[in-house]
């Protein structure tokens, strides 16, 4: 219990057809994450209830999703520390937007934004990763190069993006064009230029050089607020677009 009460949960629920809230009870374990929360609706209450996750099998990331409207890893998220807690309208999101608060008594859960539902919880990744993948985020050849630290701290800042999403779930640009490659594709392929092994650094300067790439950012920072790891892809999609000016500068020169 979390000061002796009960506490309920709203979770949204879609069956392929129709969507809507369920409302479940619970008795809270000390330290309880939203994630165990889940678990203990679905085993003990309604067997139905679809998510997503991996975090005990190593891989963190695919327990993405909105949560009192913020967008968190429910693995990470105590139950303790939300409940009640203001909870910000999602139609008040972006830079000009006025701040629409309500206090809840309930915790809501609801799916990632900006990706098709398949049921419940869990939301299709295909289209995140089809714009991940475009860019060719992987290494080619076998040629050794040596690293500097200076070169690993440039690379670490992206490299430890774990792709949940949630920083394209909570992209005003991402939620309005479905070909925009989203801040964690363009964060990763940053990370690739900065690192001294990738060879290809001209070719991925092409890959993210076009409208729905780094030129439809809107820079509110959204991405960089949600990362769970501190990535950010603003700052990545800030400096791809100074490479690019200065590269075509230099092609222009030659």
């Amino acid at each position: 219990m979390v000061n002796g009460k009960l506490v309920r949960f709203k979770i949204k629920r879609f069956d392929g057809e129709k969507s809507g809230y369920d409302r479940f009870e619970i008795e809270p374990k000390p330290h309880m994450s939203v994630l165990e929360a889940l678990f203990q609706i679905q085993d003990a209450q309604d067997s139905t209830l679809a998510f997503r996750y991996s975090c005990r099998g190593a891989v963190c990331g695919s327990c993405a999703m909105l949560i009192n409207k913020k967008h968190r890893l429910a693995c990470r998220t105590q139950v303790s520390e939300i409940v009640g807690e203001k909870v910000l309208s999602i139609s008040a999101y972006g830079p000009l937007a006025k701040p629409e608060f309500k206090t809840g008594d309930e915790i809501l859960v609801e799916p990632l934004p900006n990706l098709p539902l398949i049921k419940d919880l869990i939301v299709d990744m295909k289209p995140f990763f089809k714009h991940y993948e475009s860019v060719k985020p992987w290494f080619e050849g076998k040629q050794e190069v040596l690293m500097t630290q200076k070169d690993t701290a440039n690379a670490d800042k992206y490299a430890s993006c774990i792709l949940c999403g949630l920083c394209y779930g909570a992209c005003p640009v991402s939620a309005r064009d479905k070909d925009y490659l989203g801040p964690s594709t363009l964060a990763k392929a940053m990370r690739f230029y900065v690192d001294p092994r990738y060879q290809g650094i001209e070719e991925m300067l092409k890959r993210v050089d076009f409208t729905e790439g780094v030129w439809a950012c809107d820079h509110v920072y959204r991405c960089v607020e949600v990362c769970p790891k501190q990535v950010p892809p603003t700052n990545a999609i800030t400096a791809l677009t100074r490479k690019i000016i200065l590269q075509k500068i230099k092609n222009i020169l030659r």
